[in-house]
């Protein structure tokens, strides 16, 4: 048996694609049981561990000890969780499990720890303050300098975060896979048939071209360089509009504001997302150049293809920005040229590609809706590669490296 730790990480979205699904497929690979460990917060734990295990019957949820200042103490409820469980290994999801699953294999509880690499832990909490405590800030960089090169097995949401790592903690080895952040398995990808009429729910004519961007606007998904890129489209074209799906706040609303009927701010049951994005013709992953997002993975990019929609992504955004300009899966902009016009390789009004090929060019010119076939063309890139079932030679080879 293999355990997954999750130490204060609470149900979402990411959560059940990137954690319980994540479990679900490993144990179709028939290589032994993987079982969810899940440490949470005392506070609303009985809500929790229900969310928890309606999606994971099997899993253990656990209340952690309270106040992150005292996370090691959670060494010893683990300790007790391997002696109940006899397990052979744990996979650390985040460099705090990964400390804790370190101090299991030390006292010999278990043979091989993997340490679950969702980002550059360090940088985001450098560059974004997650908590506003320094003494617990300054513990992340040797904390995750011990979880890359102590542990015996690797993920990586991304090839740019393994060269980080390669960077900042001198990891010279090759026990790792990448794995990019993959759909829940509540995606479908069955061709839709009600996408026109969902449009004309949402109030959109025919002609109008719709940008959707799917999730949070809070200050560190960097709402300021996405505010400055979506007054730039919309002041030079007039049919295009703008979907926020996330909640409405001081940022949308100053958009709302200067764009008055041309921005919409809907928050949705995730079982309407899908519907809803593909009702749109582009999504946006706009971030800022930061270590947290040069080595990211986010999921909407997935979830944007697989609606068939092509993305607007910002230059450096973990691997995808590459994989945009060489498949030609939308447009990719710099931070210094947004708002700037010229021409783009975004498809033009008679659906063929601009005069630099769809290759992600600096500047973003006209946007159009992309035709059928190239929605089903994203769609196909989107199931081809980012389901879990697409990386099951990599999972098989963390479970091999575990035994």
């Amino acid at each position: 048996m293999l355990l997954y730790l999750t130490y204060n990480d609470q149900p979402s979205g990411v959560y059940w694609s990137q954690v319980t699904d994540v479990v679900a497929y490993l144990n179709t690979l028939g290589r032994g049981e993987v079982r969810l460990v899940a440490l949470v917060s005392a506070r609303d734990f009985r809500a929790t561990r229900r969310k928890i295990k309606a999606r994971d019957p099997r899993a253990w949820v656990l209340p952690m000890v309270p106040q992150m200042k005292r996370w090691k103490q959670n060494t010893t409820l683990l300790r007790w969780v391997c002696h109940r469980l006899r397990p052979e290994g744990i996979i650390g999801r985040g460099p705090f499990a990964t400390w804790m699953a370190l101090r299991m294999r030390e006292r010999g509880q278990v043979k091989k720890v993997c340490f679950d690499g969702r980002g550059a832990y360090a940088a985001e909490w450098e560059e974004y303050r997650i908590i506003n405590d320094d003494a617990l800030i300054a513990q992340f960089r040797p904390l995750e300098n011990e979880a890359v090169n102590k542990s015996d097995f690797r993920l990586a949401v991304s090839q740019v975060l393994v060269d980080h790592w390669r960077e900042r903690y001198a990891y010279q080895g090759d026990a790792h896979v990448v794995i990019p952040c993959t759909l829940g398995s509540e995606f479908r990808f069955e061709e839709p048939d009600d996408r026109e009429a969902t449009r004309r729910e949402l109030g959109y004519a025919p002609e109008d071209v719709v940008l959707v961007y799917s999730g949070s606007t809070a200050g560190w998904q960097s709402f300021g360089l996405l505010e400055e890129l979506l007054a730039g489209i919309l002041s030079r074209q007039p049919e295009v509009k703008v979907l926020f799906l996330s909640r409405e706040d001081a940022n949308n609303r100053m958009l709302m504001e200067c764009f008055p009927g041309r921005v919409q701010v809907k928050w949705l049951d995730p079982a309407q997302v899908q519907r809803t994005l593909r009702a749109c013709d582009h999504g946006i992953l706009v971030r800022e150049g930061t270590i947290t997002n040069r080595v990211a993975s986010p999921t909407k990019f997935a979830e944007y293809l697989s609606a068939g929609l092509p993305v607007i992504i910002s230059e450096g955004l973990g691997d995808f920005s590459a994989l945009v300009k060489e498949e030609g899966l939308g447009v990719v902009v710099n931070e210094s040229e947004k708002g700037e016009s010229g021409e783009s390789g975004e498809r033009g009004e008679s659906g063929e590609r601009g005069e630099n090929g769809g290759r992600g060019e600096k500047v973003i010119g006209r946007l159009v809706r992309p035709d059928g076939a190239e929605q089903k063309r994203l769609m196909g890139i989107a199931q081809e590669r980012f389901t879990k079932e697409a990386y099951a030679a990599q999972y098989r080879a963390l479970q091999e490296a575990m035994a």
